[in-house]
């Protein structure tokens, strides 16, 4: 059954889903054979300052102080490193004034591919960083140009990760799950289906 919390930002919010995290089975230590790679942390579009806040604490103070280390690779962050080493903001800009909305939001799938740009970037953050889990923020930031169900379906790593995004996991009437970004049902944006919810564990 799913836990249900008012505030993503709220103290008990805060302990569970560092308890939860912090849980050696899930991170595969102490002899146990982690149970999987991938979960997802949901919460409401309108928290999402003190979602950044929670991320923030958990993995400088929270999760450290039980002997995991963790990293943040941020979404938004890997999209701005590789425009500025390939000069791109200038041509963007000027893109910018003529296109469409959706036009710019094909030139950026274009030019920065998941499999190409963003997963690279962060199995490579996350590699170097030598955490026990990852969380990876920047979701509603970079959406809909960055299509995180396609990251979260090709990321190659022996570490947990943890996606942190604004918006709903749902469960259907058919019994499959949809990564809601935004709360946009994810049939107009791509479904991702083989993460578990943090709030379920």
């Amino acid at each position: 059954m799913t836990k249900k919390f008012e505030h993503i930002g709220s103290p008990e919010a805060r302990a569970f889903i560092v308890e939860r995290l912090s849980d050696d089975a899930l991170l595969g230590r102490k002899g146990y054979t982690m149970r999987q790679s991938t979960y997802v942390l949901p919460y409401p579009p309108a928290q999402r300052s003190y979602a950044r806040d929670l991320v923030a604490a958990i993995c400088s103070d929270d999760l450290p102080n039980r002997g995991v280390r963790a990293v943040q690779v941020n979404l938004y962050d890997v999209v701005l490193d590789y425009l500025d080493s390939e000069d791109m903001w200038e041509l963007l800009c000027e893109a910018e004034q003529t296109a469409t909305r959706d036009e710019l939001i094909m030139m950026l799938q274009d030019t920065i591919s998941v499999s190409g740009v963003i997963k690279p970037a962060v199995e490579a953050a996350i590699d170097d960083s030598g955490c026990d889990i990852a969380f990876i923020t920047g979701v509603g930031e970079t959406f809909p140009f960055v299509r995180t169900h396609t990251l979260l379906g090709e990321i190659e790593t022996d570490k947990p990760v943890v996606l942190v995004f604004p918006g709903e996991y749902r469960q259907n009437a058919d019994g499959s799950t949809s990564l809601d970004i935004l709360n946009i049902p994810s049939e107009a944006n791509g479904g991702y289906y083989r993460a578990t919810n943090v709030f379920d564990l």
